[in-house]
């Protein structure tokens, strides 16, 4: 895989986790869940922190906010945080190389960072 800007990198790993909230909206356990938990996290924003090694020592930061279903990158400066989310690069780019596996089988979305926001989101699941 040839080396991708982060920016670029972060809003086609965003477009994977949103295309898989939108296709499996309402169906099985996941969609459910998912649906149910619409309006306790509209509007909700959190701050993600990608790192390469270690989490604690993250090189890039976006803001995202949960509106209509899906997540949208908040500008620079705007915004507050109500949770974050500590993501490692390699991550985003399994989910950039491999978006069928994580629409066909949403579970493996990395959405434990949102457990305390709504915690009927702590299913169990091996990836």
């Amino acid at each position: 895989m040839t080396h991708q800007p982060i920016d670029q990198l972060f809003r086609e790993a965003l477009d994977v986790v949103n295309r898989s909230l939108r296709v499996n909206r309402g169906k099985g356990i996941y969609g459910t869940a998912l649906a149910a938990a619409d309006p306790i996290l509209e509007g909700h924003q959190t701050r993600v922190l990608i790192y390469e090694d270690d989490p604690s020592a993250p090189f890039a930061a976006y803001g995202l906010q949960y509106r209509e279903g899906r997540f949208e990158i908040v500008p620079r400066g705007q915004g507050g945080v109500d949770s974050e989310w500590k993501v490692a690069n390699d991550y985003l780019k399994a989910l950039v190389t491999h978006p069928d596996e994580y629409i066909e089988h949403p579970a493996r979305l990395d959405l434990d960072w949102l457990a305390s926001r709504v915690p009927a989101l702590t299913w169990p699941v091996t990836p």
